[in-house]
């Protein structure tokens, strides 16, 4: 055996130890952490699609507006041609 007995004999509980360090990291620490960053990323993601509510509603009255002022152009247009 490459280790000896004595260590051979001290490895499992060691082992044991560290694993229930590990266990009690995860339940204390991690656990409650990935509760915090899901509820920040919830609210990240409600803020990005009121964002992108936000965008497309000023899209769209930028659209209407281009489209108002089209139809004034061709309105204008037409009179123009209809005078000539």
């Amino acid at each position: 055996m490459a280790l000896g007995p004595a260590a051979a004999k001290f490895l499992p509980y060691l082992n044991f130890t560290i694993a229930t360090a590990a266990l009690a990291f995860q339940t204390t620490v991690l656990y409650p952490w990935h509760h915090e960053l899901d509820d920040a990323f919830q609210k990240m993601k409600e803020e990005q699609a009121r964002m992108l509510r936000e965008f497309h509603e000023l899209k769209i009255k930028r659209l209407d507006e281009l489209e108002r002022k089209v139809i004034g152009v061709e309105i204008r247009q037409d009179a123009a041609e209809r005078t000539r």
